[in-house]
């Protein structure tokens, strides 16, 4: 039964003057981190507003932002706090997984904001479209992206992505095409994010719903070997049945050096996905490779080989 075409809730709008909540539910923040997050939000404009983990800078053993009670309380009270206007993930990383079964969806569901990272934030993306109806972004994040570097048009395409009303268009930048693996025209809701993430999530109550939808897959210095394996897995649990088409990040850092390093990551994914008869786009900018490009999660995606655009209404 296909699922109908219609994007969920977008949160409102933010400007400057506006307060941001900063969080770090999977990897921890270092003490200049801090500092330079912190400036680089109030020199754009914004008030800040930091997670416990994030002003403790809560770590355990330097690879999860500490108890996963903690992390997740921090996400349900800048959702719960009305001087807060948006959330921003510090930085991705391991251990979101741990957060899922702590957050108050209910609570959550009637404060939609906006919401923004990518990489192990994509099980947010996931219970928040599935549980919540609401639309959130897969884009650059504080640490990782905004203060170290942030080109110009990462900053574009957030800004436009944030920004959008009924419509926004995505392209790659000039210079750096997308690939047709299969062509053709699709609409539906996109969803997805990181390989890595989604394979662990099956299973789970997060587990994304994938009917229907248009499916973002990315991901960052996994070997092919991994990825066909986790490929597979997607295609065995059902995760690929049904799905309109696919969007494929760019995939920064993957290779098959420790079996055969003339099989380059683009050839995999062609040989990978030459099967589908759903149209299939490659190299698109939105991923750990930099520039990186914003994706809104739970719009109605338009996706046409025949052009060099993707186009998100809500």
């Amino acid at each position: 039964m296909a699922i109908e075409e219609k994007a969920l809730r977008m949160p409102k709008q933010i400007k400057p003057g506006d307060t941001l909540g900063v969080v770090a539910p999977s990897m921890p923040v270092k003490p200049e981190e801090k500092e330079k997050l912190t400036a680089y939000l109030q020199d754009a404009g914004y008030r800040v507003k930091l997670g416990k983990t994030v002003k403790e800078l809560s770590s355990f053993h330097g690879y999860m932002a500490g108890d996963p009670r903690v992390r997740a309380e921090d996400v349900n009270q800048m959702f719960a706090d009305p001087e807060v206007d948006g959330i921003i993930c510090a930085r991705g990383g391991y251990g979101s997984s741990q957060v899922m079964e702590y957050l108050d969806l209910d609570m959550i569901r009637q404060h939609p904001k906006l919401f923004l990272g990518y990489s192990d934030i994509t099980n947010f993306h996931s219970v928040f479209s599935r549980y919540c109806g609401f639309v959130t972004f897969h884009g650059p994040m504080l640490i990782s992206n905004m203060i170290k570097n942030f080109d110009a048009y990462s900053k574009d395409s957030l800004k436009r992505a944030l920004a959008m009303e009924d419509r926004y268009v995505f392209r790659n930048p000039e210079g750096d095409p997308m690939h047709i693996l299969t062509a053709g025209r699709a609409t539906g809701v996109v969803t997805g994010g990181n390989i890595s993430l989604i394979a662990h999530s099956i299973g789970t109550f997060y587990q994304p719903v994938t009917e229907g939808k248009i499916l973002l897959l990315e991901d960052v210095e996994e070997s092919i070997a991994h990825l066909d394996m986790m490929i597979t897995q997607l295609e065995q649990a059902g995760v690929m049945k049904g799905i309109r088409g696919i969007l494929l990040g760019n995939f920064q850092g993957c290779s098959n050096e420790r079996y055969d390093d003339s099989y380059q990551i683009d050839q995999f994914l062609r040989d990978r996905f030459a099967g589908y008869d759903v149209p299939v786009l490659a190299n698109v900018c939105s991923g750990h490779a930099k520039p990186m490009g914003t994706i809104p999660m739970g719009t109605v995606c338009t996706m046409d080989t025949d052009s060099d655009e993707l186009v998100f209404t809500c």
